[in-house]
Order: C-alpha cells, then structure tokens, then sequence
C-alpha cells in the first residue's frame, strides 16, 4: 500500500495564482478567503496553514487563458474590480481571491436565477458586491460602484 504524498503548492508568475501538485498532477489554485468555503464543489487543499481552491479551466476562461500563459492578469491584491457577467461567481470567486479582503470585486448580472447564487457567493466570500443589472447599460449602475482598476 503506497503513502498518499502531501501537496506542494509553488507560486504562479502571476499574483495571487499558485500551482498546487498533487498526485502527481500540477493544478491552478487560489488561496482561499474564506476557508472552508466551496463555490462550485472545487477541492480545497491544505498547505503550511493555508487554505487553497483549485481553479477548473475548464469552468473558468481566465483560469484556461492562465495556463495557455497569459502575459499579464490586471488583477492583485487590494485591487477594485468591476465583473461583467458574473453568473453565478465561479471565476468571479476566484478573482475575489486575487484582489484578497482589501479589495472587491463588483458582479453584474441580470438573470435573476444566476443572481441568486452568486448573492450566496458574495455574503460567504465578503470582498464581493452582486450588482443586478445589465452590463450593456452602465449608466443604470455606475453610481453605485466605485472607480475600478480592473474591468473583467
């Protein structure tokens, strides 16, 4: 019977991105800020007292443009970023990972049922504001937001 090795976790070139191996295999995580917390059933991973959620690329685009080297994410800690298109806070969670607690991450959605979730996502994850809208019109929202450094 062979021992389940622990994980490694190394940091991406990009900030806020890690590469966790485990079993072998070298997945995309964030470090969590919300411990414990699950969107969308990722695995969490335990290293050196920190918390990570591996990041599916096959569920999130940025996570895929991540490891097809993108040369520059716009997104760091502390950072105000404005989300088009939320749905229901898959990649936004992550992205809420990136900014960590000193920044927020502001979601637009319209359709009502995706709002519903993501609403769940924005009270667990705490940096992030669901904004029911329509990302075509952003007179109808912009004065709720504050100024952003990153549009998404």
């Amino acid at each position: 019977m062979s021992e389940k090795k622990p994980p490694i976790v190394k940091p991406h070139s990009h900030e806020g991105v890690y590469f966790v191996i485990l079993g072998g295999k070298r997945r995309l995580a964030t470090k969590n800020i919300s411990p414990g917390f699950k969107v969308y059933g990722e695995d969490l991973v335990e290293y050196k007292g920190e918390e990570y959620r591996l990041w599916d690329p096959n569920r999130s685009k940025l996570a895929a443009a991540i490891l097809k080297n993108l040369e520059k994410v716009p997104i760091k800690s502390g950072y105000k970023v404005l989300y088009l298109g939320a749905a229901t806070g898959t990649t936004p969670s992550h992205v809420a990972d990136l900014v960590e607690k000193n920044g927020v991450v502001f979601c637009v959605e319209f359709a009502p049922r995706a709002m519903r979730e993501l609403v769940i996502v924005c009270e667990k994850k705490g940096n992030m504001v669901p904004v029911m809208a329509d990302a075509r019109y952003p007179e109808k929202y912009s004065m709720i937001l504050d100024e952003v450094d990153t549009i998404y």
